[in-house]
């Protein structure tokens, strides 16, 4: 059994290292000031220290578009797998960058190893579509319980600013919340964000013509506020100096729901993965799957795992089923 450390011992950490040790695989929480672990992840000393050769890394420390990628370049040259939860654009675009080294140095990275990609990937692997030309993915969080500083800095980052997205085959800048879609099978509708998406599927599904992330924030009329705010620069910026202190928790909903559209020529498919409580899981489970995984011995080839083969679809929505997900294809 191969030695597992989970960065950041936040909401998501503490999911994840509870997830392995009920499957078996004993983790040790790292954060800076010691938790089972010293580590910092912005400085080489302590990583050198606390990564050994073999280690499985989950991190989950963000918000990833403020860091460096220190740890992950610290990885490699230990010889150490990498899995992280970010959905950030420009961290996966670094992550991509290290691709070639890690994969010279039998490592394997998995970048947004949680909805975005993870899930993302399996749905398209799942819904049959061989040649996808779009993917919609949805998220309605479950704020009541996820909400957090770097969650609501990363969903906010966005807000009345360039971003980019996926479109016509290529990166395109677009004004950040600005658009809003709806759900496939929910009377709701989520605004526009950049995400890990737009660089990651392509990879996997070069047919792919767009990929989108469309985001309801899941408290009560904090979509059509924001959707407002986006449009004028003014109330954009107020919008995201406020964001920190706006009590999320407080007004947000307990349910939340994942939700992927694939389409090609000629049809779509959507799935729909929604619970009342602990939708969570959603995002947490592929990396709690990868890792294990891989502490138990898996090899996949080394180098950036894309979105097609970091999860099977059928482990995923057995074991998210089994945590109180329901998944509806149509």
């Amino acid at each position: 059994m191969r030695r597992v450390i989970v960065v950041g011992a936040g909401f998501f950490g503490g999911l994840v290292a509870r997830r392995l040790r009920e499957r078996g695989v004993a983790s040790l929480v790292a954060t800076r000031r010691g938790a089972d672990l010293r580590l910092d992840a912005e400085d080489d000393a302590s990583l050198g220290l606390a990564i050994a050769p073999g280690d499985v890394i989950v991190d989950t420390a963000g918000p990833f578009a403020s860091r460096t990628t220190r740890l992950v370049r610290v990885a490699i040259e230990r010889g150490a797998d990498v899995i992280d939860l970010a959905e950030s654009l420009s961290w996966s675009e670094r992550v991509l960058v290290l691709g070639p080294a890690a994969a010279d140095a039998g490592v394997r990275l998995y970048p947004a190893c949680s909805a975005v990609a993870a899930v993302g990937g399996a749905c398209v692997v799942a819904s049959g579509v061989a040649v996808p030309a779009e993917v919609d993915l949805f998220l309605a969080p479950a704020s009541a319980e996820t909400a957090s500083p770097a969650t609501v800095f990363g969903f906010m980052s966005s807000l009345g600013r360039p971003m980019r997205t996926l479109r016509d085959g290529r990166l395109r800048e677009v004004r950040g919340y600005a658009e809003t879609r709806r759900f496939p099978v929910a009377r709701r509708a989520g605004g526009l964000v950049e995400s890990a998406a737009a660089v990651l599927m392509p990879l996997s599904w070069p047919s792919l013509r767009r990929a989108e992330f469309w985001v309801d924030p899941n408290v009560p009329l904090a979509r059509a506020s924001l959707s407002l705010a986006a449009r004028v620069p003014l109330l954009a910026d107020v919008a995201r100096a406020a964001a920190p202190f706006a009590p999320t928790r407080v007004f947000g909903r307990h349910g939340g729901e994942f939700a992927v559209v694939v389409s090609d020529a000629s049809r779509a498919v959507a799935f729909t993965l929604r619970a009342s409580r602990g939708s969570y899981w959603i995002a947490v489970e592929p990396a709690a799957i990868a890792a294990e995984h891989l502490a138990r011995g898996a090899s996949p080839s080394a180098g950036v795992v894309l979105p097609h083969a970091q999860v099977d679809p059928d482990a995923l929505f057995t074991r998210l089923r089994e945590l109180g997900t329901a998944i509806i294809r149509a």
